[in-house]
């Protein structure tokens, strides 16, 4: 299992998290300890990805908890060493800082504006009507069923019962090893290039094998698969709907908050503009600057 914290960011949520003052703590359960630095049961479920939690609670947050001890240490030794001193750091915490701060103004203002972010199913209906061209299917898309077991056995008897009209979902809760998952992700429809992408034998029976049709069970990382191909869109096709308005509904919010907080900051501009708190070089300026550090 795989998970995606960039480093920076990692040490910039442990350094606030240590420089929290007492009153701000939680008094959930340590995790791990580090000098003076504490991981409490908190600061772990709030930092960790819902989905990957959903998976494998454990195990996320035994994996955060490891990578949090490995990241804390070398926070700690960079201190030690007094890197924190140097005037590129400094620089960097000071950009950083500034991105963190507009980003906190941000969310202020679409807070402020919550009430005019919402989309309907209405107006991303009417969206796509107007825009139904450009929604195409870029290749082909296919809707499947996989199934992964931990025995051989288990894989025969599972293509068995399927094959005998046992519904999907009563073999997958007694034989797949992920149900849940499993189950959910078969009433998806996936691009062809996206599915099942650590396995690549099946990606390839997904090609070949007919509707309704099983494929041979494969045998990969010390488990069974096969997977069974239930429908076909081809590229080049228009989407359904109702697969678009989800992801309609988000693009017509995002543009929403970005006329938002543009205008906002639009209109801050202005009043600096007007009460003359913004000096700037003019194009002249610039360019003599620029003659003059290029030696020109």
């Amino acid at each position: 299992m795989q998970y995606y914290y960039k480093y920076t960011a990692l040490l910039l949520l442990i350094t606030a998290v240590s420089c929290l003052p007492p009153s701000d703590r939680d008094d959930s359960e340590v995790l791990a300890r580090v000098g003076n630095s504490v991981l409490t049961f908190n600061n772990a479920l709030s930092e960790i990805p819902s989905y990957v939690l959903a998976e494998d609670t454990a195990a996320a947050i035994l994996s955060f908890q490891d990578r949090w001890i490995q990241s804390q240490i070398a926070y700690q030794e960079a201190e030690r060493l007094g890197l924190g001193n140097s005037a590129e750091i400094r620089q960097k915490l000071s950009r950083l800082r500034a991105q963190l701060m507009q980003d906190a103004l941000k969310e202020y203002v679409l807070q402020e504006h919550e009430d005019e972010l919402s989309v309907t199913t209405e107006e991303a209906q009417n969206y796509y009507q107007a825009h139904k061209n450009q929604f195409v299917l870029e290749e082909r898309y296919v809707r499947f069923r996989h199934l992964t077991t931990n025995t051989r056995t288990a894989a025969d008897n599972a293509k068995r019962e399927i094959m005998r009209g046992t519904s999907w979902q009563e073999v997958v809760r007694e034989y797949s090893v992920k149900p849940e998952l499993q189950l959910r992700e078969s009433n998806q429809y996936w691009p062809i290039s996206m599915a099942v992408p650590d396995i690549t034998m099946l990606k390839r029976f997904l090609n070949v094998i007919g509707i309704t049709e099983i494929s041979p069970i494969h045998y990969q990382g010390g488990q069974y698969h096969f997977v069974q191909l239930m429908e076909v869109r081809p590229e080049g096709d228009h989407p359904d709907l109702e697969w678009l308005i989800p992801q309609i509904k988000e693009w017509l919010r995002l543009e929403k908050a970005r006329r938002i907080t543009n205008g906002y900051i639009r209109n801050l501009y202005l009043e600096s503009e007007a009460n003359n708190e913004i000096e700037k070089a003019n194009v002249t300026d610039i360019e003599s600057l620029i003659d003059f550090n290029t030696g020109n």
